[in-house]
């Protein structure tokens, strides 16, 4: 089974995206503290991590970008890496690349949960070398 973490200090956006995903196939694991997530990584095979996660006072903050970052500089087994933003417009997301250029896609919180459902699973269909047509008959 697909292993996705979400990344994310909002816990009714974790379980929205965690139920919803997992009716749709998938193994979802949340995060609210990017340091836990850090110390599991490998065990994934995608991860939505979100821009911002403000952290609470006793612990180093960590945005998104710079999480993708020690990821892909620190693991050698890494899930894909996903940026996730509600503050993503369709324009922003052209330009994203330039906010993280360490990220594997960026993704608008604003595209729903099926709209997210499609991308994640086109992004494991790609991962895994399946096609979509393949998968429908």
């Amino acid at each position: 089974m697909y292993r996705i973490a979400v990344i994310d200090d909002n816990a009714a956006w974790c379980f929205a995206l965690e139920n919803f995903l997992s009716l749709n196939g998938f193994a979802v694991s949340t995060f609210n503290d990017a340091g836990a997530f850090f110390k599991v990584a490998e065990q994934f095979d995608m991860a939505l991590v979100d821009f911002s996660m403000p952290s609470p006072c006793y612990q180093k903050e960590i945005n998104g970008p710079e999480l993708i970052a020690q990821v892909k500089q620190r693991l050698r087994r890494r899930p894909i890496l996903i940026l996730v933003s509600a503050y993503f417009t369709e324009e922003i997301l052209r330009d994203a690349r330039y906010i993280c250029p360490e990220a594997d896609a960026h993704l608008s919180k604003s595209a729903g949960l099926k709209g997210i459902l499609h991308k994640v699973t086109q992004f494991a269909e790609e991962a895994s070398g399946v096609s979509s047509s393949l998968r429908q008959k």
